[in-house]
Order: structure tokens, then sequence, then C-alpha cells
């Protein structure tokens, strides 16, 4: 992929200007430009009302690895969209943020609502110099994120899981339960029961 190819030659790069510090800051200032116009450019493909040229930029530009039959809607921010994969017949709601720094895989059939947020990396508050630390988080098929739940990095859902509103994940989940609370804990289990979600139709403004 072609952000793959830039962040191999990036790292690269490090070991040739790492002896030129004026040389090394250039890059980096370089690099971190050319990244942000990119979530930038993400970010207001996100705000066009058709669905059509939305997810025909979210896949030939931005290279996510959307399913034709998943939906996003309106408003959804990411970073690194090039390290999201989202399965047939999911939906992701409105003014979702993905942070897929260090990957997000999202399965089949999964219902993510409305200013829900999931992030891979976070800052380490113990360590010295505040680094960034995290993990890929995966969601199984069938799982359903209720509004303005929150993903912390390196977590597995398991399929068919259920994740009330407001709850913090931070740790995994097992399948077909729910949970919720900050941070969620478990509740009561769920049937297991499988469907194909909708795709509604894809409406103009949504």
């Amino acid at each position: 992929m072609m952000y793959d190819a830039l962040y191999r030659i990036k790292y690269r790069a490090r070991f040739i200007v790492d002896s030129h510090p004026a040389l090394y800051r250039f890059g980096e200032w370089a690099w971190s430009n050319a990244y942000w116009t990119m979530i930038f450019g993400c970010d207001l493909a996100g705000k066009i009302p058709s669905h059509l040229i939305r997810n025909a930029l979210y896949i030939h530009l931005f290279k996510i690895g959307l399913a034709r039959s998943a939906t996003v809607y309106r408003g959804c921010r990411f970073f690194s969209p090039w390290k999201v994969r989202v399965g047939e017949h999911s939906i992701i709601g409105d003014q979702a943020f993905l942070d897929a720094r260090e990957t997000i895989r999202i399965g089949s059939d999964v219902n993510i609502g409305k200013d829900v947020r999931i992030f891979t990396l976070e800052h380490n508050i113990d360590s010295p110099d505040f680094t960034n630390q995290g993990g890929p988080v995966t969601i199984g098929n069938h799982v359903y994120i209720g509004c303005r739940a929150t993903i912390l990095p390196n977590v597995t859902i398991g399929e068919g899981a259920v994740i009330a509103s407001g709850a913090v994940v931070t740790r995994d989940v097992q399948p077909w339960v729910l949970v919720g609370g900050v941070p969620a804990k478990f509740i009561r289990t769920r049937p297991e029961v499988h469907y194909t979600l909708g795709e509604f139709g894809k409406i103009l403004f949504q």
C-alpha cells in the first residue's frame, strides 16, 4: 500500500539523517505536515453528503478497507484511515472517531453507534517522557457498540458482544455478552443471534 510504503521510507531515512539534526528536524516537519494534510482531507471527505462519493474517496484515495455493503455515516473521523478494515454490512455511526494508528479491524454486521471513540494509541502516564503505548483493536462479527462508548487500545471484542452506551472498554470482551459502565464490566449474556444488517438505501445527507 502507498501509505505503508511512505512509512517504510520515513523510518529508513532516519538512519541517514540521524547524524544531521537539521535535516532530521526538516524531515519530521515535512512528514508531520503530509500526514495531517491527509487526515484533514479525509475529514473533509467525511462531510460529503453522498455515500457514493464519500465511499469512493475512502476506498480509492484514503485506502480504507471498506466493504461495498458497509455504511459510514457523515462526520466520521479517522487517524491513519488506511489501517482500518470494515466487513460486509457493518455500520459506523455519525461523528464516530477511529484512531487506527495501530490498526482497527471490524467484522461483518457490526453496528457502531453515534459518537463512538476507538483508540489504538494512548500516552503512558508513568513514562518519564510520556511516550505512546497501545495496540490494535479487533471487533468481531455481530458486535453492537452503543453511542458514546469508548474502546481503548489493544482490545479484542468477541463476536456478538454488546457494549452499552457510554461504556469505557479497557480489556478484552468475551463473545455474546453485554458489558457496560466505567470501566466496562459484565452485565449478562446475549443469545447467539445471526442477522444481516441492511444498507438503508444510503440516503443523501446521512
